[in-house]
């Protein structure tokens, strides 16, 4: 062998080697600002973060296994799993050089209590994540692909049953509105709504909600915060803001 492609061998072992024992303290270098890896422990390829935050949203025992030959594209690809026992779940992440964060495959349940949802503290139920594909750029939400489901929701005050609805996401055009369809699955409630999300961060979600069963006191009380009802019983919902 040359003594030139020797030094070379020699200087791509090293680099090889050197990148594999690198510790998992230097992955949160590597991660969006709005995203903190506290505690990690392991290497840069498998490791895992005692406590991964963002925003409000925190969780613990997250693990990741990184793809090597995804160095060579100039971007990072890992599989993510939460072992929190709040919120199980996993996912394919991609980490680009200019801080875009592609999100695949993520599947995911958690409750509507303990802080890891918007919804206030006198709701609970169960949600469900199916996101076949997301894109987070700036932090905000850009792209957004799959279903969520909210299951069993109850209100505490007044305590009312409410069902279980979807929100469902199709593909869009890049740079188009993010435009889902929001139904209800089961429940007391008729749900019907269209949300549209913008990459800028605003939102504005418009719809209507009938009772199935007119007997209801109660469910009727809540709905007449909404205004009154037309000639067939639905109430017209219509809210706008940023997230």
């Amino acid at each position: 062998m040359p003594p030139k492609s020797a030094i070379l061998l020699a200087v791509a072992v090293f680099l090889l080697t050197v990148l594999a024992h690198l510790p998992a303290r230097v992955l949160p270098w590597l991660l969006p600002r709005e995203v903190h890896c506290q505690s990690p422990a392991g290497t840069l390829w498998r490791g895992v973060c005692g406590e991964l935050s963002s925003g409000e949203l925190v969780l613990s025992g997250v693990r990741w296994s990184l793809h090597p030959l995804s160095l060579l594209r100039a971007h990072l690809e890992l599989h993510v799993q939460s072992e929190d026992a709040r919120a199980a779940g996993q996912a394919e992440l991609t980490l680009y050089p200019d801080r875009q964060l592609e999100v695949r495959d993520l599947q995911a349940s958690l409750p509507l209590q303990g802080g890891l949802t918007p919804f206030p503290a006198a709701w609970s139920g169960t949600i469900g994540l199916a996101v076949a594909q997301a894109r987070v750029r700036s932090g905000h939400l850009v792209a957004l692909q799959g279903v969520i489901t909210a299951a069993h929701l109850r209100s505490d005050h007044p305590a009312q049953e409410l069902g279980s609805l979807a929100l469902e996401f199709p593909p869009a055009n890049a740079g188009a509105p993010m435009i889902g369809t929001l139904h209800d699955l089961d429940g007391p409630l008729s749900l019907q709504g269209r949300l549209q999300l913008s990459a800028a961060g605003s939102y504005e979600l418009d719809g209507t909600v009938a009772m199935r069963d007119a007997s209801n006191a109660g469910l009727q009380q809540m709905l007449q915060l909404l205004g009154p009802a037309d000639a067939q019983g639905r109430y017209a919902f219509s809210v706008a803001g940023t997230l």
